[in-house]
């Protein structure tokens, strides 16, 4: 039998890089063995983190990083950095560079048992560079790792022996076929959502390859905070654990076997339209219980009365208007009303047109009323 391996890869993504570590945190609590971690830009920078088997160092890591000191400026100074990227081409990588001298040890890097792998782009031939930390040479793995991170035209491009690279993400943002050419059998890939080449039939249709990406936005690339990087490591964490079939849930995270499978659907939907904390792992009692509250803070909250009859007029004169027009809270109550007042026959929510065009709040709403939440 073929020798199992298994192989991280992780995509850039700038401050969104934190959701990454969030992963590892929950494959770690799986027991799941890493045998190689390959990544580009942030995913490089998580990676060298990885390879040193340095978890707690790591989170310290990404408490650290702020914007003004990964694009070297001052705190919330947009003119300063707009003057550098006109003048210099992009923000000076000195201090991204001072933070990873200070939390990457290159020699427990090259001793780990996990391989370890970059990508970057070299100028002006746009020549990818795919190396393995045997292939770097000493002394140099921070540079190389700098090298993978320069996102131009963020960033200035990175000079390592009269030679400039630039981001890896200008040619493979997502290096699966890397980690597969380096004899890895099974991958765990983690894809960011941000700018970046990616080759989708690198991993389209094979076998033992887990995507994991999150259903939500990740916040912006080039703003590093910590209570961001908090919730989307959090949701890094409860995504992985989803992806191996510990909790359910698409959006939100419930306790397996809460729901059935069209109830799940219904239960995700109605939190994501009434804004329920996405960090949490929710037993059905609790959820309904926070999901009751959060409808009774919101109806108390707006202005206008909930009237499936003013609605239908407006629906049946324009629906695709209506859609677009209205509050999607406010148009999930309205429908929930509607299912509470009217015989099915009559309620225009129940038409073809009606759920194929608003099928996420007639879930949602469903749930609601067959809850008795309203």
């Amino acid at each position: 039998m073929e020798k199992r391996k298994t192989a991280l890869v992780l995509s850039g993504g700038g401050a969104r890089g934190a959701y990454e570590i969030g992963v590892w945190q929950a494959l770690r609590e799986l027991g799941i063995r890493i045998d190689m971690v390959v990544g580009t830009s942030v995913g490089a920078i998580n990676g060298a983190m990885i390879c040193q088997d340095a978890f707690d160092l790591t989170v310290s890591l990404w408490k650290e990083l702020r914007t003004d000191m990964v694009l070297n400026i001052k705190e919330n100074d947009i003119i300063a950095y707009v003057k550098e990227f006109l003048t210099n081409g992009g923000a000076d990588p000195t201090g991204l560079k001072k933070i990873l001298k200070k939390y990457v040890d290159e020699k427990a890097i090259r001793e780990s048992s996990i391989d370890y792998g970059i990508v970057t782009v070299e100028l002006p031939s746009m020549a990818p560079h795919y190396m393995m930390k045997n292939q770097i040479k000493n002394g140099k793995m921070i540079d190389y790792i700098l090298a993978s991170a320069a996102c131009f035209p963020a960033f200035k491009s990175y000079e390592i022996d009269h030679k400039k690279y630039i981001d890896g993400g200008y040619f493979d943002n997502l290096p699966i076929k890397m980690a597969v050419d380096k004899g890895a059998t099974h991958i765990i890939a983690v894809d960011l959502d941000a700018m970046g080449k990616k080759r989708p039939k690198d991993f389209e249709g094979k076998k033992n390859i887990k995507l994991i990406q999150s259903p939500w936005d990740l916040g912006n690339v080039l703003i590093f905070d910590l209570k961001n990087s908090n919730k989307i490591m959090r949701l890094g964490s409860l995504e992985t654990l989803k992806s191996y079939g510990v909790y359910d849930g698409y959006y939100y995270t419930f306790v397996k076997g809460e729901f059935n499978k069209r109830t799940l659907k219904a239960a995700d939907l109605a939190a994501k339209i009434f804004d329920l904390n996405m960090e949490i792992i929710y037993l059905k009692s609790i959820f309904n219980k926070q999901l009751k509250s959060n409808i009774e803070n919101y109806t108390k909250n707006q202005s206008k009365n909930i009237s499936s009859e003013s609605f239908t007029e407006k629906i049946m004169d324009n629906i695709i208007k209506a859609k677009s027009t209205f509050n999607q809270k406010w148009l999930t109550l309205t429908i929930a009303d509607s299912l509470k007042k009217e015989e099915d026959e009559k309620n225009i929510f129940l038409t073809k047109p009606a759920i194929k065009l608003l099928k996420d709040e007639l879930l949602a709403a469903n749930y609601i009323v067959k809850e008795e939440l309203i």
